[in-house]
């Protein structure tokens, strides 16, 4: 009895260049994407977009009310959105504070709703 080892090793070989084919689709399909297109991903926006600099006063006046000292927005350095149960908005913040220049970063959350939460301030 004869076997032939082509035929023997079709079918692997079948199933190796399928293998490749889809881990090179897969690949060229990854490198299509980008933040934007993934859910819940950050993509950058304008630091300089209205509704970016809308967001910085609220989260300065706020954090201000939160901490009884007196804050004031001098500019908005980075900003960044993400895509939630409606959008967080990360921001780099040069701020005065107690007559000094800090850095801050703010999250502010924009509800559904329209209604704003700053849901984290850190000074840098």
């Amino acid at each position: 009895m004869r076997i032939s080892i082509r035929g023997a090793l079709a079918p692997f070989c079948f199933a190796l260049a399928m293998v490749t084919f889809a881990v090179l689709l897969s690949s060229a399909f990854a490198a299509e994407l980008d933040a934007t297109t993934l859910p819940g991903a950050w993509s950058s926006v304008s630091h300089r977009d209205e509704q970016v600099i809308r967001l910085a006063k609220f989260a300065v006046l706020e954090q201000a009310r939160q901490s009884g000292s007196e804050h004031k927005l001098l500019t908005v350095k980075h900003a960044r959105h993400q895509l939630v149960a409606g959008s967080n908005f990360s921001m780099n913040l040069m701020v005065q504070s107690d007559g000094k220049r800090q850095l801050a970063i703010a999250v502010v959350w924009v509800k559904l709703n329209g209604s704003m939460e700053l849901t984290h301030w850190h000074w840098v």
